[in-house]
């Protein structure tokens, strides 16, 4: 049972498709465009390679060029090859450039031997310079390194990316025929992205390297390569588009470049103008383009379906009018789409077969309208019978011309209606009751609750006049301020004004500075805590060497005798020399070292100690024998 849901899984995974998570839009190009143009003033020889050539990939005219040709000309390093490939790159890029190495020849040598990342820079830059490429050898080089036992999935990309820059040939099949082995080893992540990675370094150039090979080296359409497999690549370098790196900038672009112009070219979508639409102008705008932004001839795009969620279908498979540059659009006008939030996914496909068609890219739009009020009541009643004092009828957007006033005995009543622009209930997101004092400006904010039916606001004078009013007495300007995502404007309603009166005189308004200086922090250091007297540490000294100082004496009076010291011959006096090391050793340990240190020297001096003290202690016994 278990082999048949497995195989099921197997087959609904590999039914699934990859979508594009993204585009690399205008927007994101001109930023790219404004990272080459700062790279370009650099002094760095690769960051004005990458610079100049990504500059050449977005067909942008390149600023300054003669002044950045000088500069690769003074930073070139004539010993290093791949100093000379990237000035030679740049040169090449800047178009009116010329970068003169005496001893390039030489230094581009292609070596047997190498590893594949200077190979490609050797040939890279003898094209570059215009120097002959000796095909064979660098077949042979590549070959080596791609079959070697040090191999890695870096060298094996530049091996496929040097293999792309000369002539085909029989000596660099066995090269071409590993792009179908070298997609096994991509890491996947989240499901949707694809890279290579190579050790702790950046996968991007390495990602990047491989596939601006296996493209051009497979005509564009590389052996074992699955069309999921080239939209995931995709979404790595899309994930990586917000980047300041001129490098990874260029890889990115010519990477894009190179698939977007391959047999596996996705299509990606996008909106097109705003998700937020009046509900009278819905009016659904998308594009559908390839990697770079760029309109694709052939294309169909189809609204699959556009609800809410538990709703019923507003609308499912309806073709979508195109129109210049990639854009497609449907109008809902006359279909009265209720004001909300609906999910739409759409499908794109092409009549060319190089172009991977889009299964679903889904989008939320909200369709909005105008908010009115009705049925506006203000009362003020009384605060403990809830008897009406006074009751005012109130017309949006017309203030009340009556002069009201109340006291901290009463409170304030709010009652209204929301309705969209064709007459039908709505709620609001946030909705306030702004009452301003006209003399001190002085705000306060209210929330008015929404029910079933109506929106009410309330205060309770009495219990508000000193926390929320301050007892501060006087006119006050009353605002309904509300707003929400489905509205198209906000509202902000000042419908009257009203004279309060509270028992008191407000508090003082203590004035509190939000910006300006602070008072200096001064940080107080512990202070140290009293030591004892001299007298109390000179005595402590002897107390602690006491012991020591009649060990001598007891000695002295007993008599022990010291004549056999010398007895011992050499081990006696090693023996000696050890046990004084090891006593010194501790009161450096005391004094200064730690327990590590005095373990190790411990080690050194106490193995010694003792064979010496064994020694001397046999001879001794010997000796007592006789």
């Amino acid at each position: 049972m278990w082999r048949v849901a497995f195989a099921v899984l197997a087959l609904v995974a590999s039914a699934s498709a990859v979508s594009p998570i993204g585009v690399l839009s205008q927007a994101d190009q001109t930023r790219l465009g404004n990272v080459f143009s700062t790279g370009l003033q650099s002094s760095d020889v690769a960051t004005i390679h990458y610079s100049a050539a990504g500059l050449g990939l977005l067909g942008s005219s390149i600023s300054g060029g003669q002044d950045a040709c000088n500069r690769l000309k003074k930073n070139v390093n004539a010993e290093s090859a791949e100093s000379i490939f990237h000035a030679a790159s740049a040169a090449k890029a800047l178009g009116n450039c010329k970068v003169d190495v005496a001893n390039a020849d030489s230094v581009l040598k292609i070596a047997v031997d190498a590893d594949s990342l200077p190979t490609y820079h050797a040939v890279a830059a003898r094209k570059a310079l215009g120097l002959p490429v000796d095909a064979a050898a660098v077949a042979k080089s590549l070959t080596a390194v791609i079959h070697g036992s040090k191999v890695s999935i870096a060298s094996h990309g530049y091996a496929l990316l040097a293999a792309s820059l000369v002539a085909k040939s029989k000596d660099l099949e066995p090269v071409v025929e590993t792009i179908e082995d070298v997609i096994n080893f991509a890491d996947e992540y989240g499901g949707n992205v694809l890279q290579f990675l190579h050790y702790d370094q950046d996968g991007l150039p390495v990602t990047a390297a491989i596939v601006n090979a296996m493209f051009p080296l497979s005509g564009g359409s590389p052996a074992g390569v699955k069309q999921d497999q080239v939209v995931m690549l995709a979404n790595y370098f899309l994930r990586s588009r917000f980047t300041g790196s001129a490098a990874d900038g260029y890889h990115i672009l010519s990477s894009l470049k190179t698939i977007a112009s391959s047999k596996f070219s996705p299509l990606t979508m996008s909106m097109s103008g705003s998700s937020s639409l009046p509900v009278t102008k819905a009016l659904v705008k998308v594009r559908a383009t390839n990697l770079l932004d760029q309109a694709v001839k052939g294309v169909t795009v189809t609204l699959v379906t556009a609800g809410q969620q538990d709703e019923e279908e507003l609308m499912a498979d309806t073709k979508l009018k195109a129109g210049d540059n990639g854009e497609f659009s449907i109008d809902l006008s006359s279909k009265n789409v209720p004001r909300g939030a609906y999910s739409f996914k759409f499908s794109a496909s092409s009549s060319d077969k190089d172009v991977v068609e889009l299964e679903e890219f889904s989008a939320d739009i909200s369709f909005v309208s105008g908010i009115k009020l009705s049925g506006a009541q203000f009362v003020i009643l009384d605060a403990d019978q809830g008897v009406k004092a006074k009751s005012v009828s109130l017309t949006y957007p017309n203030a009340h011309g009556q002069k009201l006033s109340a006291d901290h005995h009463q409170k304030l009543s709010l009652t209204f209606n929301v309705q969209d622009s064709e007459g039908q209930a709505a709620t609001l997101h946030q909705v306030f009751v702004q009452m301003t004092h006209k003399t001190s400006g002085q705000e306060m904010f209210f929330v008015a609750e929404g029910g079933d039916e109506q929106y009410k606001f309330e205060v309770n004078l009495g219990t508000a006049a000193k926390e929320s009013f301050n007892s501060n007495s006087g006119d006050y300007d009353m605002t309904l301020i509300g707003g929400d995502g489905l509205a198209s404007e906000a509202i902000s309603w000042k419908f009257g004004s009203i004279s309060l009166s509270f028992p008191g005189m407000p508090a003082a308004s203590k004035s509190k500075v939000q910006y300006g200086r602070r008072p200096e922090i001064k940080h107080m250091f512990r202070v140290p805590e009293k030591r004892p007297a001299a007298v109390v540490s000179n005595a402590f000294t002897l107390a602690v060497a006491a012991p020591l100082l009649l060990l001598l004496g007891l000695w002295m009076r007993v008599g022990v005798n010291f004549s056999n010291l010398g007895k011992g011959g050499l081990d006696g006096i090693l023996f000696l020399c050890g046990l004084s090391a090891i006593m010194a050793l501790y009161g450096y340990f005391w004094l200064a070292s730690n327990m590590f240190t005095t373990l190790k020297y411990l080690t050194v001096v106490g193995i010694p100690t003792f064979v010496f003290g064994n020694r001397l202690l046999a001879s001794m016994a010997a000796s007592s024998d006789k």
